[in-house]
């Protein structure tokens, strides 16, 4: 009875301790949840472009944009973002066509797919890359249209860098253009659960199997 009421505390922390560290599935980035807008003067400005600021999401982002697609199509014209958007409003893009990164410090992630598509740029090259630390585990290079969005599945396991360098393709004929910059929208990342946590939990998963089988006896 003794040993009882102690493994039954003893399980229920095990179990609580899990939650918040767990892989609780796949988590969606769609980027519609960043604002272009801002305040200037006291009045409030529509702008088509804001950046992706660290901690979005939980993770660390180093040269990633968003365009509200359907603003700038409105002031300019048809191009990549528009075909890329794949939820409305928001598609995130490469600053400047140059390579972006997306890291998590302290921890890894597994980066599951995400849709491509070339702004200004028909079949543009874009390089994906999965790093561990200094051990580059991944390397794919993908080609995107311009005028259709691709779902690209990667799969790619405990991560704890992300790149992405894009080059190359033909102009697509937009009236900017062109460029090496890409749409990305519609990510699917999931987060890695600590060691620790994971032996704490078959720890309690075993106490938990014994205590049962000893309940039975």
């Amino acid at each position: 009875m003794n040993a009882r009421l102690f493994l039954s505390p003893l399980i229920g922390f095990t179990f609580f301790a899990f939650l918040p560290s767990s892989t609780s599935g796949q988590t969606l980035i769609n980027f519609d949840d960043i604002s272009t807008s801002y305040i200037s003067s006291g009045k409030v400005i529509e702008a088509t472009l804001a950046p992706v600021t660290n901690g979005y999401q939980g993770l660390c982002w180093n040269n990633f944009g968003v365009v509200n697609v359907p603003l700038q199509t409105s002031l300019y014209a048809t191009n990549g973002y528009t075909y890329g958007m794949v939820s409305p409003p928001n598609v995130a893009f490469n600053s400047g066509g140059t390579p972006a990164e997306i890291d998590l410090p302290g921890g890894s992630f597994n980066f599951l797919s995400v849709y491509l598509t070339g702004a200004w740029n028909s079949n543009l090259n874009i390089e994906v890359q999965g790093f561990n630390g200094a051990n580059l585990l991944y390397d794919e290079t993908v080609v995107a249209s311009a005028t259709n969005s691709t779902l690209f599945v990667f799969n790619y396991l405990d991560i704890d860098c992300l790149t992405f360098n894009s080059s190359v393709g033909q102009n697509a004929g937009f009236l900017s253009g062109p460029g090496e910059q890409f749409a990305m929208d519609n990510m699917s990342f999931e987060f890695v659960p600590e060691p620790s946590t994971v032996l704490l939990t078959a720890f309690g998963v075993v106490v938990f199997g014994a205590l049962l089988k000893r309940k039975r006896a």
